[in-house]
């Protein structure tokens, strides 16, 4: 009884605070599409010629120590070099329920 507990505390110990939708026990690779309307439209009137990406990636050690550089709009945007932002996605991959995980933010527009 004492190691499925051990187990058990072990478990909700090591889980991240990840953000992705739907988490997963040995892989989870999800992408959203963030936007302002419901219907689908582009944030602005700009044109999605260009896209950029900011990733940040940490691990459970690491995690309580240093979360990962990145992982903002405006370094997505300046590694393409766009100036009017039509669209922003993102992207996590998770392995092993949060062991290793990598969160992207994509930024479209030209």
């Amino acid at each position: 009884m004492k190691y499925i507990l051990l187990a058990i505390f072990s478990l909700a110990f090591l889980t991240n605070c990840l953000t992705t939708p739907i988490p997963g026990a040995l892989v989870n690779v999800t992408s959203q599409h963030v936007v302002g309307d419901a219907t689908g439209n582009t944030l602005t009137s700009a044109k999605v010629d260009k896209s950029g990406k900011s990733c940040s990636m940490s691990f459970t050690i690491a995690n309580y120590i240093f979360f990962g550089a990145g992982h903002s709009i405006d370094e997505a945007a300046k590694s393409a070099g766009i100036k009017k932002i039509a669209v922003i996605d993102r992207d996590s991959i998770s392995i092993l329920t949060g062991l290793f995980y990598r969160e992207c933010v994509v930024v479209w527009g030209e």
